[in-house]
């Protein structure tokens, strides 16, 4: 009789220890199923962040908004293809995975010439045809610390390559850009000598860059 009453005593205890461990794993999952939701909401909050934000890539000419741009695009790279000067790269997985394969301008490779080739060849309208005029790709800046002319002296040629007089020079023959005549061709910044005349210094970079509209250029005072 003693041994019966002992094995309902466990038996009786079994359920408690069941739903223990029943409510433990229930809190487990739950737990895990909020951070994952949690996860899904930033992970989305970053993405329509940047698909909003207009300081994120330079993009070629006839490009728009950046949010119709990204729903336009279909990642082809034929503005790439036909690219005279080499400019126009795809944006990296590293740089912003919701864009990662649009196309994007990097003036270390090239500058934009505005032939409005890469306009031509676009299927699906991400890149509208616009007047050269009117194009403005970003808007070029110069970092003190880094040009050659602002810290030592002597180059000026970023203000003898300029196109349409953006850039002009001080009383010390120091250049500054007259940032409402800049459209962004980035040819300043494509034949700036900076990396090369400091290779020998921890200083890295150059002198002159251009920035999307909007987005904050180096400071020139």
């Amino acid at each position: 009789m003693l041994r019966r009453i002992e094995s309902l005593a466990r038996n009786n205890r079994e359920p408690v220890v069941l739903g223990t461990a029943f409510n433990s794993s229930l809190t487990r999952r739950a737990f895990l199923a909020l951070v994952g939701q949690a996860a899904a909401v930033v992970g989305l909050g970053g993405f329509i962040r940047c698909l909003g934000r207009k300081d994120g890539f330079l993009r070629p000419p006839g490009a728009l908004t950046e949010g119709e741009f990204f729903s336009l695009c279909i990642k082809c790279q034929k503005c790439q293809e036909v690219c005279p000067t080499g400019v126009i790269i795809p944006v990296l997985v590293t740089e912003g995975a919701a864009s990662v394969g649009t196309p994007k301008l990097n003036f270390l490779l090239g500058y934009c010439n505005l032939c409005m080739r890469c306009i031509e060849v676009c299927p699906t309208g991400a890149l509208q045809p616009t007047k050269k005029e009117a194009v403005r790709l970003g808007v070029a800046g110069i970092d003190k610390e880094r040009c050659v002319a602002w810290t030592w002296t002597g180059c000026t040629q970023c203000q003898q390559v300029c196109p349409l007089g953006a850039i002009v020079l001080d009383n010390s023959q120091r250049p500054t850009v007259d940032a409402s005549k800049c459209n962004g061709c980035g040819l300043c910044e494509y034949i700036c000598p900076s990396p090369s005349l400091r290779s020998y210094t921890s200083t890295v970079g150059k002198g002159i860059v251009v920035v999307p509209l909007g987005a904050e250029r180096p400071r020139e005072s």
